[in-house]
């Protein structure tokens, strides 16, 4: 059995105008993000690794970048295009609040499996493409080796779905934060997960404020109290 830590990639700068970003390049943190990833140096600490695997967007290598310049020096960084943030198409680039507005807005909280972004993926096979990134992921780490994971929120809920044998038509019951952490272990006969959407919020944050189901993650927040 190995031990799989998921981070989802800190505040970039559509996170913070609340844009969907998808798979425009040339997306990076905001400053907040860039404190965030430098937080993560302290937070996880020197870890016991094989491989760091990153979404190609630059979100993501920038998020792991601090840690892995201070205690990285011997871990394998490998980019794996099964884990980029979903092709929305059309939609991306696009405000979050004008996209609620769209009819095709509520297959996507309420049957993502019938959900084709316009002249972009099919929901339904960023699923699948996680799946076998999954699948991957049982057979090396059944070698209880270590690994490490930075993508985006729905990557993320789409990986902890499958380690809690979530259905994919409520995978949007899980929320995941920018920055946060979820450890998991897992092995080839099932997985177990040990800790969820850890951020250095402050939990009477999480009583008064209402997240809200949406695309690419949850958040709108830091660690500091401001807009993701």
């Amino acid at each position: 059995m190995g031990t799989v830590i998921l981070i989802r990639h800190a505040r970039s700068v559509a996170n913070a105008e609340n844009i969907l970003a998808g798979q425009t390049p040339g997306v990076r943190l905001d400053s907040t993000g860039v404190a965030q990833s430098k937080e993560l140096i302290e937070t996880l600490g020197p870890l016991p690794l094989k491989k760091v695997f990153v979404s190609p967007l630059e979100r993501c290598s920038e998020t792991i970048a601090p840690w892995l310049a201070k205690y990285g020096s011997d871990i394998t960084l490998q980019s794996d295009s099964r884990i980029i943030e979903p092709d929305y198409g059309l939609w991306s680039g696009r405000k979050l609040e004008e996209l609620a507005l769209e009819p095709l807005w509520k297959q996507v909280q309420g049957d993502p499996e019938s959900v084709q972004f316009p002249n972009g993926e099919r929901f339904v096979d960023v699923w699948d493409r996680v799946t076998s990134f999954y699948q991957s992921l049982i057979q090396i780490a059944s070698q209880e080796e270590n690994f490490l994971i930075v993508s985006h929120g729905d990557i993320i809920k789409f990986l902890i779905a499958h380690i809690l044998k979530v259905d994919f038509k409520n995978f949007q019951s899980l929320v995941v934060e920018p920055a946060s952490i979820s450890v998991a272990q897992i092995a080839a006969d099932g997985a177990r997960l040990l800790q969820f959407n850890r951020t250095e919020q402050p939990l009477a944050e999480s009583l008064v404020r209402m997240v809200t189901k949406t695309l690419g993650g949850e958040g709108n927040h830091s660690s500091k109290g401001v807009k993701d």
